[in-house]
Order: structure tokens, then sequence, then C-alpha cells
């Protein structure tokens, strides 16, 4: 059973989705620019964990479309 949205819940959804993109972008410049070696590994976390984010709100943005 597919879940409806309202079309401003629909619109959040892709504000943040365009806002995680731009994280993973910033993340990955960031990430071959610093040498602290923790402070690499938190931006590749992020960028790890943001992927996943824009895959699961792509995933609602196309469940919501059928």
């Amino acid at each position: 059973m597919a879940k409806e949205y309202a079309a401003h819940e629909l619109l959040e959804v892709h504000e943040i989705l365009t806002f995680k993109t731009a994280c993973v972008a910033k993340s990955k410049v960031f990430s071959g620019l610093v040498e602290d070696p923790k402070l690499k590994e938190i931006l590749e976390e992020d960028i790890e964990l943001s992927t996943k984010a824009i895959k699961d709100l792509r995933k609602i943005l196309e469940d919501s479309s059928k």
C-alpha cells in the first residue's frame, strides 16, 4: 500500500534531499583537502550517512509518484 503525502510534505522532502546532496558534495571536496585523520574519518562517515539518507529520500519521492 502506497503512502500518500500532501504537496507540502513532498516539497519538504525535496528540500531536504537538495540540502543533503549539497552536504555530500561539500564533504567530498573537504575530505580530499583535509590532512587530519580524525577529521577525514568524520567527513567520510558524513558522506556515508548522507548518501544513505539521499537514497531513502529519493525512494520516498519515487513511491509518492506511483
